[in-house]
């Protein structure tokens, strides 16, 4: 989510890619940052026990709203477009049926776990997204315990990021993608 945020941020407010100014962009995350959390998403020690929401926002001149808490289905249907960023797969689901019964929301989730990555949206038959939830672990984490253990850090959480924003250029300016993207590095 911080990788995203800032790339949104970037692209909209900075390089002007899309109307930034016309979006309202939340971003909804519960979690306080933990040292852990250094090895493999966009923060500092300095700000460990902060919240996420709020220094993604505050990294963001504060033009992204922080909202401290875990998105639900009831939110659903206050976006057109929803960045999913996290890593549960109960989540997924739900995002993902709402969409099956929503056709008109455009969801983009971006996955990553060490060295493997998957880019998955909206416009991914109902067959390959049935696929992609049905062998994913409830919470399972951004580092495979190897890597937590040894402290070692990927840079995948940024290049999925970089393949959300792209997506997301390409569904604003009308190229649509229609292919999952799985990557193992």
């Amino acid at each position: 989510m911080s990788f995203l945020c800032r790339n949104l941020f970037d692209y909209g407010a900075k390089r002007g890619q899309f109307d930034f100014s016309g979006c309202t962009i939340d971003a909804y995350d519960s979690d306080v940052v933990d040292a852990s959390n250094l090895l493999h998403q966009d923060f500092s020690e300095e700000e460990i026990g902060k919240y996420k929401a709020d220094i993604v926002a505050e990294k963001c001149l504060n033009l992204i709203n922080p909202i401290k808490r875990f998105m639900t289905k009831k939110d659903f249907s206050s976006y057109d477009v929803i960045f999913s960023c996290v890593d549960s797969a109960s989540f997924r689901k739900e995002l993902y049926e709402y969409g099956y019964e929503h056709p008109e929301l455009t969801w983009i989730d971006g996955r990553c776990s060490s060295r493997q990555i998957g880019l998955y949206h909206s416009k991914l038959s109902r067959k390959v997204l049935e696929n992609a939830t049905s062998d994913t672990k409830e919470r399972g984490g951004c580092l495979l315990a190897y890597d937590k253990k040894n402290k070692t850090s990927h840079v995948t959480p940024q290049i999925i990021a970089g393949m959300m924003m792209q997506t997301f250029l390409n569904y604003i300016r009308g190229d649509i993608q229609l292919d999952a993207t799985v990557l193992m590095l």
